[in-house]
């Protein structure tokens, strides 16, 4: 579970007590919580602060805290992991543990038998790829296709086949898919595929040309030979995503076959730090659009009194408006009291007040002929 550090109370914490005290709470050392504070834009005391309030002497005040304006997964961390030296790793913890307990077991110990009775179909396709493989810069032979990727001399390939297909056959025993990729044999782990490769290094010497050779060319004819010689160098390496992903490598006193476990734990621990990846950066996600749907709905409301109060202004200009015409219409009558109105006045005054009322916004349901919307036929 993700959680977020709480910026106000480290603040509090640092400018209350020393690093020294602090830093143990949040299982870092006195320089990692520095580090973490000014990752989190916190201001820490100042040096000789603590010596001086001890002493009575005046020391700065604590300081406000600013809004965050750094990136935004650099404020989660998993619940009981509070160190942030790799906010990555430390979420993998609760998933990755338990792998690399399993792993680490003795009876999961994997062990690639001496002789294999049926192949994975993938390794026995790699091996058929054998028959007829591509011979790369270095002159080793190599699977073709989008198969099983095994680029390894053929003292190497019975060996290469056997460490493939036990490596194989444990992925899938512990749940994970072996698939075909789009280039090559992929394994997927936590959702992640990760890309499976068996590779024999070469020792590279300048090469040096035949007796033949350098005759011909003291003679002035024709001729080309390579800079470098490759030699195969005896040792095998499995990688996963061409090393990124996890690799191990023959040594001296552990060869690859007594090395699997730590490689599926490796490929593992590369899945699960994607895997966190990809949730925080939904966690990152739903908070920008938790945040952008706020905005959205105090934008909708904003517009809405925009828009009640430009009706309001209108209904009030209309008011006054209609108020005017009425002023008008009254003064016009007041001043034709002293003699007879004439029915084109008694008109006026009519339609003048009916027109007022149809203004006016506090006579509401007044219809007239000027409420028409007329098209003029073409």
């Amino acid at each position: 579970m993700v959680e977020r550090y709480d910026r106000a109370t480290l603040l509090g914490e640092v400018w209350s007590e020393p690093v020294q005290v602090v830093a143990p709470r949040y299982g870092l050392s006195d320089v990692g919580l520095k580090k973490l504070c000014t990752r989190l834009q916190i201001p820490t005391p100042p040096r000789g602060y603590w010596a001086k309030l001890k002493a009575g002497k005046r020391v700065p005040p604590r300081p406000k805290l600013r809004e965050y304006t750094d990136h935004p997964s650099y404020l989660y961390r998993p619940a009981g992991q509070p160190s942030v030296q790799d906010p990555v790793a430390e979420v993998v913890d609760s998933r990755l543990q338990r792998v690399l307990t399993f792993e680490q077991q003795p009876e999961n110990q994997i062990v690639v038998p001496e002789r294999i009775m049926v192949l994975h179909p993938v390794v026995a396709a790699a091996r058929e790829a054998l028959v007829r493989p591509i011979i790369d810069q270095r002159g080793m032979p190599q699977t073709r296709g989008n198969g099983l990727n095994i680029s390894v001399s053929p003292a190497l390939q019975s060996r290469a086949l056997k460490v493939a297909d036990t490596l194989l056959k444990a992925l899938e025993k512990r749940g994970y898919t072996v698939q075909q990729g789009k280039h090559q044999v992929e394994v997927v782990m936590f959702g992640d595929a990760l890309r499976l490769r068996l590779f024999e290094p070469s020792l590279r010497s300048p090469y040096e040309p035949t007796a033949k050779e350098l005759a011909a060319k003291a003679k002035g004819e024709w001729s080309y030979w390579a800079k470098w010689l490759f030699t195969p160098s005896g040792r095998l390496q499995v990688m996963a995503d061409d090393g990124y992903g996890g690799k191990i490598v023959d040594l001296d006193s552990r060869p690859v076959e007594l090395q699997l476990n730590k490689l599926i734990g490796l490929m593992a621990a590369r899945a699960v730090e994607f895997l966190v990846r990809n949730e925080r950066q939904a966690i990152e996600d739903a908070e920008r659009q938790r945040i952008r749907d706020i905005t959205l709905e105090r934008k909708r409301r904003q517009d809405a009194e925009k828009q009640r109060l430009a009706k309001l202004e209108v209904d009030a200009q209309n008011w006054r408006r209609a108020q005017a015409l009425r002023e008008y219409l009254n003064a016009l009558e007041q001043s034709a009291e002293r003699q007879e109105l004439s029915m084109e006045q008694l008109e006026l005054l009519r339609w003048g007040h009916a027109k007022a009322d149809w203004i006016d916004p506090l006579k509401p349901g007044v219809v007239d002929v000027l409420d028409e919307e007329i098209v003029i036929p073409r």
